[in-house]
């Protein structure tokens, strides 16, 4: 069915690799996931189809799961192909956003949140990587992408998942904790990656002492060094400071934040 050509990206049990189909000759990102790699946790294949499967084509920021299969050794996931790089790599390629572009990007990552949260999906690893452009574009749509630790979760059991998982740095302090997460983690990850855009730098580091470990379970941070601050403004400091709040009960959703100043204030950014 498929022609797989270069390699993409690889992930634990699996490569990413660009693939057309013999027939209609389209192109597609297509995940291989090694059987033999993903013994014993064959279930994390099937809960990424379900999710996959239920959120496909809903969204424009989502991407698509348009076809899988399987054969002896493998799994085959087939996506949408962004030809347009991760987060980092548009920003090495372009140079920082401005504060006004990075209210227009993450205006877009909160929508695109709400949609999954709003079916009963917590991402649990949102990061620059994980978010493609679909074309080398200036305007094109950015995606949410790699649903491969995903989960789905009831109104009624927001915190029955103990398992800590994520990318250091991105992680939520109540998931160090294990003692349960749901939602808000996501959010968590989006004032992490709202911060990165306008500073160029994460607050936290990726815990390689017990310090760094200790300020990512309290939630620590700060607005420095302030010299990368001067010129952000109080609303974009405020929606990183409603989406870092340590306790998540009180952290923001996304359908909150969605209403925040710094999204619908039309007087312009600082830059």
């Amino acid at each position: 069915q498929y022609q797989t050509g270069k390699v993409l990206g690889r992930g634990s049990f699996s490569v990413v690799k660009e693939a057309a189909h013999l027939e209609t000759g389209e192109h597609f990102a297509c995940k291989v996931i090694s059987k033999k790699l993903l013994e014993g946790r064959e279930d994390l294949v099937r809960t990424e189809i379900n999710i996959l499967s239920k959120i496909s084509s809903g969204h424009p920021n989502v991407v698509t799961l348009h076809d899988y299969f399987e054969t002896s050794n493998n799994v085959y996931l087939c996506f949408d192909l962004c030809t347009g790089g991760h987060l980092i790599e548009r920003i090495r390629t372009k140079g920082k956003f401005t504060e006004s572009e990075t209210a227009k990007l993450v205006r877009t990552i909160c929508e695109a949140v709400k949609y999954i949260h709003d079916r009963g999906i917590i991402h649990r690893d949102l990061k620059p990587e994980n978010l493609l452009f679909s074309s080398t574009a200036d305007d094109a749509e950015i995606m949410i992408a790699d649903f491969g630790l995903s989960r789905m979760i009831e109104e009624d059991t927001m915190h029955a998942i103990n398992q800590v998982c994520g990318t250091p740095g991105y992680i939520a302090p109540e998931v160090y904790k294990c003692r349960g997460h749901g939602r808000s983690v996501d959010i968590w990850s989006l004032g992490i990656i709202t911060y990165f855009l306008l500073s160029g730098y994460i607050p936290i580091n990726r815990a390689s002492s017990p310090q760094e470990l200790n300020a990512h379970k309290s939630g620590s941070y700060s607005f420095e060094p302030e010299k990368y601050w001067t010129n952000v403004s109080p609303a974009g400091k405020d929606f990183i400071k409603q989406c870092l709040i340590a306790d998540p009960s009180k952290r923001r959703t996304a359908s909150e934040l969605l209403h925040h100043p710094w999204f619908v204030d039309e007087s312009p950014h600082y830059v």
